[in-house]
């Protein structure tokens, strides 16, 4: 038996469960890399230490966005209500899902046990750490690119241009001159300002946004803004398997 991976999960109810159509591709992916998927959810509040106890890594996996009021350091709202700066930004916040997530992930940190971030992910990573976020891209970046997924109901991935960065661990993993593209499913982005401590270890090449972050002091720490574990993808998930199994790898 491989290392036991949790991955967390969402509220969004049966697609959320094991086997669900939201949490099982992220569960798939590890399982291929050779890790035992273990199923997080909100009753790990409070039992971070427990949990952790029993885990060799720790995924957490896209979804909605993170509610301003979660933030250990939040943005400047100019005295604004939280919920009408959400408003304005188009944001869905889940903040029961922050509630467990950052605590999780910061008492995971504080282990030095190995962390994967994918896109709702890679953005509460940044923020546990003290980091913020773009809240839209489409309101706050001139950008020529579609960042977010189409309409639903198919909600087909957008894709763009990446740019791995040299000298990053992530580069080790995914070599630049054969990871160039990645699939796109995000309204958020991690914001570069006074706040950022990670290294960014990718961008989108057009303009300019974070698609990757990681943590040099930590064993192994990396949060990627796409998702290299969507099914439908077929392409991008085959050329980024290296991710995952580079993440079982560390936490073995």
């Amino acid at each position: 038996m491989g290392p036991r991976i949790g991955i967390t999960s969402g509220l969004g109810g049966d697609a959320w469960r094991p086997g669900g159509s939201s949490w099982e591709p992220y569960a798939a992916a590890v399982r291929e890399a050779g890790g035992e998927a273990v199923h997080l959810d909100p009753a790990t509040l409070g039992r971070e230490s427990a949990v952790l106890g029993t885990l060799q890594g720790l995924l957490f996996t896209g979804g909605l966005d993170v509610d301003l009021t979660r933030y250990p350091n939040p943005p400047d709202l100019q005295g604004e209500d939280p919920a009408v700066v959400s408003e304005r930004f188009r944001m869905q916040p889940e903040p029961l899902r922050d509630e467990y997530e950052i605590p999780l992930l910061l008492a995971a940190l504080d282990r030095d046990l190995p962390v994967l971030g994918i896109c709702r992910g890679c953005q509460v990573l940044n923020v546990a750490i003290g980091g913020r976020l773009i809240l839209d891209i489409g309101i706050e970046v001139d950008t020529p690119l579609q960042h977010p997924a189409g309409p639903p109901p198919e909600r087909i991935s957008s894709g763009h241009a990446l740019d791995v960065l040299p000298g990053t661990r992530l580069a080790a993993i995914l070599p630049p001159e054969q990871h160039r593209f990645c699939n796109s499913r995000h309204h958020q982005a991690v914001r570069e300002d006074e706040s950022l401590t990670a290294r960014i270890a990718a961008r989108s090449p057009v303009d300019g946004l974070v698609e990757a972050i990681e943590l040099p002091d930590r064993r192994w720490a990396i949060g990627v803004q796409w998702h290299p574990e969507h099914q439908r993808d077929r392409e991008v998930r085959q050329a980024h398997r290296p991710l995952f199994a580079a993440f079982v790898a560390a936490s073995s």
